[in-house]
């Protein structure tokens, strides 16, 4: 054993610094960080790195306290332990301390020598000490950043040099200490625990706002950790000034207006860079990511690479975006409060810096980033011509919120002057639901129509005209629209599949399917070829509308849904083009026989399409959110409310001409939910106003036939639908055909005729297997899902659709479908909220007394109720009144029509 020069150097330590730290009351326990530290002891050492208030400290705190202590010695460090003996002392008494360290071993009795970390000796002895133990010890070093001498840093390095069995080593640190973490890498000895790790989750975020007794929605959490990036001290900062303030006051700006979070940034951050590296933060805090280029274009600093890298390596909160380290990310609340501090202290310096921003990205071919920039600067010179040469390209990538900072900066002048910016400026009304605003941009564009306006501007203005078309649902006026488009735009790729979705939009509304899918599938495949990101989001939502009128349903909610999903991650909720996917996805849903689903969709794409409540040039895509809506919550057990929505429809069309599968849809779907609640006048008005729309569709005869089933004449149905069973009439909607045939059986089961009934069973089972529609059968007459009941196991091939579709229904658990009242009841139903007693009611209808009261037995039967009071309320609001009312006076009625 070394004999120190002048006896035993070990410094007194105090017990607080290798005590583990205590746990706060209110501390957020992260199961998955603590499962991630599990499996890191297998490792000779693990690396706990990331900037100050990352939670770095509580984590191994919480991890050690909750596999016991027993093993472990703690050592929080500071920079008094840059003195080699001192940082020797606290190292040794917190092993001399550990219970697996039997009190015979050398570690307790080990003495320091005057320089320990240059002691071959020392360091040998201390070695082998440790290589005897029986168990590891794992030594926890906290703050491994605070060494900064060589010497403490080389006898560490000694230790993970000669890997001793007896050692696991925790080192938690702002930055990476100057040890061979590559080399321990390279073997396979060292797990590694970064910032990314360590950032809150949404769900670990709001448990730590609970615990504080914060309140937020979930749009206010969801901004709270894109202003902090899942940075703990930024939450743990936050919550307290939460506590004090008004929420969404305190969330509008956080790092830029609030004196603790700015204060903790000020003393635990920027207070312990150089100076020089601090001006340089300033310098680029302009912009969200830098490159080396970029800095030193801000900075003015020849090293800005080297400057970069060296505060990757001192903070987390700057970091590398890519392996390559080409450009760099400054931590959102860092950048914000920098920014304000800036803006505050030097305004014009500011402005200076944004406006060379935006000539480097536009230099640099980031037209977006550019005039993000150039609106920062307030240059209206720079955004004018910036936005003349690139808007049209940004409003199809989806910056609309920055298309529309940009005409405010560019100001209504310029806009007035230029045809273009005019024409951009409707076009981006359009996407955002507000057609009257776009009619007075285009206005404006044609008022300063050029004499020499080049083909692409000409084109431009066909593009907008052939939008407002689409978003009118009126077909003619979209290949109106479209006939002159001119598809060879190979010099410019936008406008090329700008221009094939407009023309394979209108191509889809005509009914001509094959023509549309050529267009769609080139403009689909150029929009992602050059990363337009919002035209390849409309591009699938015409995909999607294309395979539900092809009925290729299946491709509908995954072409439909990728389109949402672009929408849901660039933040274009609000858009036509959103909504239509939405509504798309809904119906989906519905055809899947998951009206929650449905309605939920078509719920959420109804924010937009009211908004063109009273517009007729919205009417297209507030058809099929209303169309989808209805049905959904008409399947739900909501039917008054979904029947009438589906009535509306002929409000809505108004005297455009629609695409025939919208029409044939919403009459269909209104006209069977009209009959089920024994609206026949309704049911008629949806039939004639859909035989106007589209006289020779195969739907007109599933209407009519529909409703001689309704009247009970069973044997006239199959008649008026022979066409659809036969494959010879022109069905519009593709699952049709399935209604024929359930309509078939529902017929030969009101005739008791059971073996046909069964037949048409298993021919609308085998519609529906193969176009994969499970609506119209799980949503079938009773008498039809008894009889798929009872047939379960004998339909042979077909049997695992039926077994699927039962298990649909049995899981929707939905209330019955109300009985309807036959045309004698609804005539008595509208005189009972009169003061007539039911012998003047039966003396105005000519009938025995008797007979009036066995029919209110029977409405009340199926209304549900006990008592004439009751029945009336129940009947207004399933609008069988109205329906009464409409039909007529029934005491004028001839009775033996009843």
């Amino acid at each position: 054993m070394p004999e120190p020069a002048t006896g035993d150097r070990r410094r007194r330590v105090p017990r607080t610094k290798l005590a583990v730290p205590a746990l706060p009351p209110q501390l957020v326990s992260r199961p998955r960080l603590l499962a991630l530290l599990d499996g890191a002891v297998r490792a000779m050492v693990t690396l706990v790195s990331a900037s100050a208030g990352t939670g770095k400290t509580l984590l191994l705190a919480e991890w050690v306290r909750g596999r016991g202590t027993h093993d472990t010695a703690w050592v929080s460090l500071d920079s008094d332990d840059n003195e080699d003996d001192r940082f020797w002392s606290a190292l040794l008494e917190a092993m001399a301390g550990c219970e697996t360290v039997p009190p015979t071993s050398p570690l307790r009795a080990l003495t320091l020598p005057p320089d320990p970390s240059s002691d071959p000796r020392f360091l040998a002895e201390l070695v082998n000490a440790l290589d005897e133990l029986d168990e590891p010890v794992l030594l926890v070093l906290d703050d491994v950043h605070e060494l900064t001498d060589p010497r403490p840093l080389h006898g560490l390095e000694t230790l993970l040099r000669h890997h001793p069995a007896g050692l696991r080593l925790v080192l938690a640190a702002r930055h990476d200490p100057l040890l061979p973490l590559g080399r321990l890498r390279l073997t396979d000895q060292l797990t590694e625990v970064r910032a990314a790790d360590l950032r809150f989750s949404a769900g670990e975020a709001g448990a730590l706002l609970d615990a504080a007794g914060i309140d937020l929605d979930t749009a206010q959490l969801g901004d709270l950790l894109d202003q902090t990036e899942g940075w703990a001290a930024g939450l743990r900062l936050a919550a307290l000034s939460l506590a004090e303030g008004e929420h969404q006051r305190v969330l509008d700006d956080l790092a830029a207006n609030d004196r603790v979070v700015g204060g903790y940034l000020v003393d635990e951050v920027l207070s312990g860079l150089p100076p020089e590296l601090g001006e340089f933060l300033a310098a680029i805090s302009v912009c969200e990511q830098v490159s080396a280029p970029l800095a030193a274009e801000l900075s003015g600093r020849a090293d800005a690479g080297a400057l970069l890298d060296s505060l990757t390596r001192l903070t987390s909160l700057v970091t590398p975006v890519d392996t390559t380290r080409t450009w760099y990310h400054v931590h959102a609340l860092l950048r914000s409060h920098l920014l304000a501090d800036l803006t505050r202290q030097t305004p014009g310096r500011a402005a200076r810096l944004h406006a060379g921003a935006a000539g480097w990205f536009a230099a640099d071919g980031q037209p977006a980033r550019a005039l993000a920039h150039a609106i920062e600067a307030g240059d209206a010179a720079t955004a004018g011509d910036l936005a003349t040469r690139f808007a049209t390209a940004l409003v199809l990538d989806g910056d609309h919120d920055l298309v529309r900072r940009l005409l405010e900066v560019a100001g209504q002048d310029l806009v007035a002057r230029d045809s273009r910016l005019a024409l951009v400026a409707a076009l981006l009304r359009l996407e955002h639901a507000d057609p009257a605003g776009a009619e007075r941009d285009l206005a404006t564009a044609d008022a300063a129509w050029p004499a020499d306006a080049s083909a692409e501007l000409t084109t431009l203005r066909r593009l907008v005209l052939a939008r407002r078309a689409q978003l009118g649902g009126d077909v003619d006026e979209q290949l109106l629209a479209t006939d002159q488009f001119d598809h060879g735009h190979e010099d410019d790729p936008l406008l090329d599949a700008l221009t094939r979705l407009c023309r394979g939009t209108a191509l889809l509304a005509a009914g001509r399917a094959p023509a549309a899918r050529e267009h769609l599938d080139a403009a689909t495949a150029l929009a992602r070829e050059h990363g337009h990101e919002y035209l390849t989001a409309q591009c699938l939502t015409a995909l999607a509308a294309l395979a539900a009128a092809s009925g290729d349903h299946g491709r509908v909610p995954a072409l439909a849904g990728e389109a949402d999903r672009l929408g849901s991650r660039h933040g274009w909720r609000h858009t036509v083009t959103a909504a239509t996917a939405d509504a798309l996805r809904g119906y989906g849903a519905l055809l899947a026989a998951d009206p929650a689903a449905g309605l939920e969709h078509a719920t959420r794409a109804a924010t937009v399409t009211d908004e063109l409540a009273d517009d007729p040039a919205g009417r297209g895509p507030r058809l099929l959110v209303e169309t989808v809506r209805g049905a959904a919550e008409f399947e739900l057990g909501e039917w008054t409310t979904g029947a009438r929505r589906l009535q509306r429809a002929p409000l809505i069309a108004g005297t455009a001409r629609l695409p025939d599968d919208q029409v044939a849809l919403t009459a269909v779907l209104g006209h069977r939910a009209a009959l089920l609640l024994g609206w026949g006048q309704a049911a008629g008005q949806l039939l004639d106003w859909a035989q106007a729309a589209i006289p020779d569709a195969g739907e007109i005869e599933l209407m009519r036939a529909r409703a001689q089933l309704a009247l009970g004449r069973h044997h006239a149905v199959d008649r008026i639908i022979a066409p659809l069973l036969e494959g010879t009439a022109r069905i519009v909607v593709g699952w049709t055909v399935i209604d024929a045939w359930l309509l078939s059986c529902e017929a030969a089961l009101g005739a008791g005729e059971r073996e046909p009934a069964l037949r048409a069973l298993r021919r609308a089972l085998g519609g529906a297997e193969r176009l994969d529609v499970l609506h119209p059968v799980v949503f079938a007459r009773a008498d039809v899902v008894e009889l798929l009941t009872a047939g379960l196991g004998s339909f042979g091939a077909l049997d695992p659709f039926a077994q699927r579709a039962f298990a649909t229904l049995r899981g929707l658990d939905l209330p019955p479908l109300p009985v309807p009242l036959t045309p004698r009841e609804r005539g008595i139903l509208r005189m009972l909220p009169t003061a007539r007693s039911l012998d003047e009611i039966a003396k105005d209808l000519t009938v025995s007394p008797n007979t009036v009261k066995t029919h209110v037995r029977a409405i009340y039967a199926k209304l549900g109720v006990t008592r004439r009071r009751d029945a009336v309320e129940v009947a207004s609001e399933r609008g069988l009144l109205a329906e009464a009312a409409a039909a007529g006076n029934p005491a004028t009625v001839d009775t033996g029509k009843w």
